[in-house]
């Protein structure tokens, strides 16, 4: 009998001693595979990470191509590639921790910027405006090529307002010598009514967003913002004078007053906004080529001397072709 139990009993401690060791085992391959997951986890959030990185550097660095390689993240690295134009982009990143690596690819492509309607060479829309206009100033609808040659599309109208009252204001106006200074489509002097429905805070916001040199308020004389071939979005926050050799190329948005003056010269757009009053003054030789957009609650607008707007379709067609948006098509994500 006393054999028997102590038999049972040695029976039972082999049994227990079997499934603490069953269990411990069991224990530690859980803790393997959750380390596992925890690795793989990791170096999956690594390397997708390294995506949205590179795609806020592409934000700004509109021509960011090749390999960028051992950046370190969260304990664990991550090398990228961008390759490929900008209609079809591909980003590449491999995310490693702890050995375990981890590829994700995604092709993009970058939205083109989205010019707003050009109804004429001069648009001035404002709750309440004052216009002051003499010397020998030219505002032309006609169309010119950059360097000042005619250009091959039709001509728009000299001045475009929203309404019949502005419009009205504007011939009243206008002296004589300056009447006969706005031409284009039309009889001169060449002022139209082209109803306001575009969402301004819109468009400049998105121009913004993609801008390429940011400046403040101050007075700028000398350089360029941009060139023929390569032009830029240039983001003025401020009131700003324009002065002296200064060029520019491709997109201009002032939130707040502009002078422009001495012999400066801009191809392509123009915008100048503001929820307040806005005063415009053009002195001296300075020139537009393009199309010039003025939108504020009131615009006090003053041109004088030589000062020059030129409606130019191949200075916003350039802009047009040449300039790179900042938002991005995510068109496929693999990993």
């Amino acid at each position: 009998m006393g054999k028997g139990i102590l038999i049972i009993i040695a029976g039972v401690s082999i049994i227990i001693t079997l499934m603490i060791l069953s269990l411990n085992s069991n224990s530690e391959q859980g803790l393997n595979t959750t380390a596992a997951y925890f690795d793989e986890m990791q170096a999956r959030l690594i390397s997708n990470s390294g995506i949205e990185i590179y795609l806020e550097r592409l934000r700004r660095n509109k021509s960011l191509t090749g390999s960028f390689n051992n950046n370190d993240l969260m304990n664990g690295e991550y090398n990228v590639a961008i390759w490929g134009p900008d209609t079809a982009l591909n980003i590449k990143s491999v995310g490693s921790f702890n050995n375990v690596y981890h590829t994700s690819l995604i092709k993009a492509r970058r939205d083109a910027i989205q010019m707003p309607q050009i109804t004429s060479s001069l648009y001035i829309s404002a709750s309440n405006l004052n216009l002051h206009l003499s010397g020998n100033i030219n505002i032309d609808g006609t169309d010119h090529n950059m360097d000042g040659t005619a250009g091959p599309q039709p001509p728009l109208p000299g001045i475009g307002v929203p309404s019949g009252t502005d419009s009205s204001y504007v011939v009243n106006d206008l002296k004589p010598n300056i009447n006969n200074a706005i031409i284009g489509s039309g009889t001169s002097p060449s002022v139209y009514t082209t109803p306001d429905t575009t969402n301004w805070e819109q468009v400049t916001q998105n121009m913004i967003f993609a801008a390429d040199t940011t400046i403040g308020t101050g007075t700028y004389s000398q350089g360029s913002f941009g060139t023929a071939s390569n032009p830029e979005i240039t983001y003025v926050n401020g009131n700003v004078t324009l002065s002296g050799t200064l060029t520019g190329y491709g997109i201009m948005i002032v939130n707040g007053s502009i002078t422009m003056s001495g012999n400066f010269s801009f191809y392509g757009l123009v915008i100048v906004y503001g929820a307040s009053t806005i005063t415009t003054m053009t002195v001296g030789n300075a020139g537009i080529y393009g199309s010039s957009i003025f939108v504020g609650q009131g615009m006090d607008f003053k041109a004088a001397g030589n000062a020059k707007f030129y409606y130019s379709s191949q200075a916003i067609s350039n802009a047009e072709a040449n300039l790179k948006s900042s938002r991005f098509r995510i068109l496929s994500w693999w990993e």
